[in-house]
């Protein structure tokens, strides 16, 4: 395997159900140029989809049957010297990442850009939406048994834990992020806030490395238009967006990229398909100025 090597994991499923929704979203990123884009770089790709979870039983059995697989083709990339970028269709796919890392890596942190904070319990859910809960599944708190079919699943200790971006949230919401210890740059809708700025001070206070990195796209404001159905004011602008994937691989140490909840059929797709292009190429054309591309493959 190549040196510079990006090993896509492609995931285009929406709660189980494939190519639905924001399971479009992957295939609407890759045939924006990415894979070209990114060779133009110098970086060897290999392309792993995940296949067809039917005759798995229901949205949840499908849903985990998909985070295995996930865990799988992220912990065999990492075996091959070659980075994990995971196109999926839902944000629940970090779950399994983490798990995929942690036969490989210990000790590891979450730099996660989010209008939402994805910890919700089965107990304080609203809405019925699974993908709400994977961090309270990566906790240990939800899903216990089904997680568990996940390989490499223990609880994680979330408490070096980044959010960017995160806004969209109740009352309850916000105050479990709190109380799980969780470090935030919260939007505001009353003010344009300098997300980079403020990463940069928080990257710089705090060890982040190695790190999981996570990029939901409803992160953007909602002045991009409908990135999928929860968007919302007081987010990053493209701008904030590309000075953030450059910043993070020369503050931390990334071991893999997580991109997803874009539905192509909600707004303007062309659009953000295009920023989400540029955000990744930027993320791996600073890996590979810092030399971390090489670093972040390293046990």
């Amino acid at each position: 395997m190549a040196e510079k090597a990006i090993r896509i994991i492609f995931s285009p499923y929406h709660v189980g159900l494939r190519d639905h929704r924001v399971g479009n979203g992957p295939h609407r990123i890759r045939s924006t140029g990415l894979v070209q884009d990114l060779q133009s770089l110098g970086v060897s790709i290999e392309f792993v989809e995940i296949e067809p979870v039917d005759d798995y039983e229901g949205e949840i059995g499908r849903s985990f049957e998909v985070m295995r697989r996930i865990s799988k083709a992220v912990s065999e990339a990492v075996a091959k010297k070659s980075f994990p970028l995971i196109l999926s269709g839902n944000c629940m796919a970090s779950a399994a990442v983490a798990c995929g890392l942690r036969l490989q890596t210990q000790d590891l942190a979450f730099i996660y850009f989010d209008a939402h904070d994805d910890l919700d319990s089965p107990d304080v859910n609203e809405n019925g939406y699974l993908d709400a809960m994977g961090l309270s599944m990566l906790r240990g708190e939800s899903w216990k048994t089904l997680m568990r079919s996940v390989p490499g699943f223990e609880p994680f200790d979330l408490s070096r834990f980044l959010y960017c971006g995160l806004r969209d949230q109740s009352s309850v919401q916000r105050q479990r992020v709190i109380d799980a210890g969780m470090h935030t740059i919260w939007g505001d809708t009353e003010k344009h806030v300098d997300f980079a700025a403020e990463l940069k001070t928080e990257l710089e206070r705090r060890s982040y490395n190695p790190a999981l990195v996570h990029l939901d796209l409803d992160v953007l404001d909602d002045s991009y238009g409908k990135v999928n159905d929860y968007p919302s004011p007081g987010g990053l602008f493209e701008s904030d967006l590309i000075s953030c994937m450059e910043m993070v691989p020369r503050l931390a140490t990334p071991k893999s990229l997580t991109v997803c909840s874009f539905d192509p059929d909600a707004g303007d797709g062309v659009k953000i398909a295009r920023i989400a292009v540029r955000a990744i190429t930027t993320f791996v054309k600073s890996l590979l100025s810092e030399g971390a591309l090489s670093q972040c493959l390293e046990a």
